[in-house]
């Protein structure tokens, strides 16, 4: 909610909605790029016959005009709608077709992190009924509706709002030769290019310079992690600035102080206790635990070094969950509703999804191919969505082959609380009010759900 003022603040700088609309239609149509910052006009041009006017293409000479010849041009809504371009993957800026959206993030990454994730789950095992465990989830869909308003708008506004001169001053040169960057330039829209350092050798000593990272086609990479400290920068005064850093801060902690929890959770009860050490003092698990802890801090280090070589942040999200949560999500479906499974099919059942989604991101584009580009994906993201269904696929298939393979060494009863047909349903909605139901609520989350979807189709 930090990121209200924001949003508020930013859509007002380009005159609402409207203006925005009007903003992203020339960039859909064009492409903005470091080359060509002037196609952002203002007052915006509107658009003709769904397209955006290339307002100053023309009007910039013959290298302006060839530049936004071959930039990605979109139908005029591409930016602002959610389904109308989602026919094939050549139609939006995503690079994701409807198939690759509703099943590789709609069915499995979504569910795989709403049923799988232990941060998620501990909340709703943390409750004190069983309506209150169903309710938690459908809670929390509360804000995640809200989530586009604070998260996907300010990357819009960042994407189309003109840089205020007297906030950003350019790189300058220092006596010595060295690039110092006082403030990093913004290029596309608020947002920056993303720099690389390089040592050169002049005059007998090497100097280190900061350099325009450019992708494999030579095109210059934007920092999208540096898309919210510039809209910060750019709309908040001094006071109201440190404000929003700190509530940026604050959710990044926050998010790691839960994850950090749940992982020495899961490590110290789930696993330690369960299989490698039982039977031993608190104390014992106390350190175990703590021990954990400041192992999942290190590894946590390490992995943001990781990401650092991703695009953004979010590719590098949706590569792990690929990795862990598609496979695993297919995992818990089967164990939780076949009591056919057994043991030795999720096992080999997991070994195989994680497996191809290793081997899927060597094979294909646009960044993986290790070995050879068997497929190229419109984006990194698409990439991931594809990941994640063949992932889910082949440990659904392989946990159902092994299984069917194997004797079962669990009975009915040993099952009974594990496994949904076996474990008596015990319910007391009907003493509660109809807006506490779980199933009411549910009903109207879809219902809002399916109207947004309408709306921004």
């Amino acid at each position: 909610m930090g990121f209200l003022p924001l949003v508020f603040i930013g859509l007002s700088d380009i005159q609402g909605w409207s203006g925005l609309k009007q903003r992203l239609e020339v960039v859909a149509a064009n492409g903005i790029a470091p080359e060509k910052p002037e196609l952002i006009v203002d007052p915006p041009v509107p658009s003709e016959g769904g397209k955006a006017v290339a307002a100053t293409a023309a009007a910039s000479g013959p290298a302006q005009g060839d530049a936004a010849a071959k930039a990605p041009q979109y139908p005029a809504n591409a930016w602002t709608s959610v389904w109308a371009n989602m026919g094939t993957s050549k139609d939006n800026p995503m690079g994701v077709e409807w198939f690759g959206m509703v099943i590789g993030l709609g069915f499995v990454l979504a569910f795989g992190y709403w049923c799988t994730d232990f941060l998620v789950v501990q909340r709703a095992m943390a409750a004190e009924s069983m309506s209150a465990a169903r309710r938690t989830p459908v809670i929390a869909t509360i804000p995640k509706i809200l989530i586009p308003a604070i998260v996907i708008l300010p990357g819009m506004i960042a994407l189309v709002a003109k840089p205020h001169a007297e906030v950003f001053k350019p790189v300058a040169q220092t006596a010595e030769g060295k690039l110092e960057e006082r403030m990093a330039t913004p290029q596309f829209g608020l947002i920056p290019a993303k720099y690389e350092e390089v040592e050169i050798e002049k005059e007998g000593k090497i100097q280190t310079l900061k350099k325009v990272k450019r992708d494999a086609d030579g095109k210059i990479q934007p920092d999208y992690d540096l898309t919210v400290p510039m809209l910060l920068v750019q709309y908040f005064p001094t006071g109201l600035l440190g404000l929003g850093l700190t509530a940026l801060m604050a959710s990044f902690m926050s998010g790691m102080a839960g994850n950090v929890t749940a992982f020495n959770t899961v490590w110290t009860y789930d696993i330690y206790q369960s299989y490698i050490a039982p039977n031993r003092s608190d104390a014992h698990y106390l350190w175990m635990g703590r021990m954990a802890t400041i192992f999942g801090i290190l590894v946590s280090i390490a992995a943001a070094y990781v990401a650092a070589k991703f695009n953004n942040i979010m590719d590098f999200i949706q590569l792990v969950f690929g990795f862990v949560n598609a496979p695993l999500f297919a995992t818990f479906l089967l164990g939780m509703f076949w009591k056919r499974a057994t043991g030795h099919g999720a096992f080999f059942g997991l070994l195989a999804g994680t497996g191809v989604s290793a081997l899927h991101t060597a094979l294909t584009g646009p960044t993986g191919h290790w070995f050879v580009n068997v497929h190229q994906y419109g984006s990194d993201m698409a990439q991931n969505f594809w990941m994640a269904i063949y992932s889910w696929t082949t440990c659904l298939t392989v946990t159902i082959v092994v299984s069917l393979a194997t004797r079962p060494n669990k009975s009915d009863d040993e099952l009974r609380g594990l496994v949904y047909s076996l474990t008596p349903q015990k319910h007391d909605d009907h003493r509660l009010a109809w807006y506490a139901r779980p199933m009411v609520l549910g009903a109207i989350m879809l219902a809002v759900t399916i109207v947004l979807n309408i709306l921004f189709w």
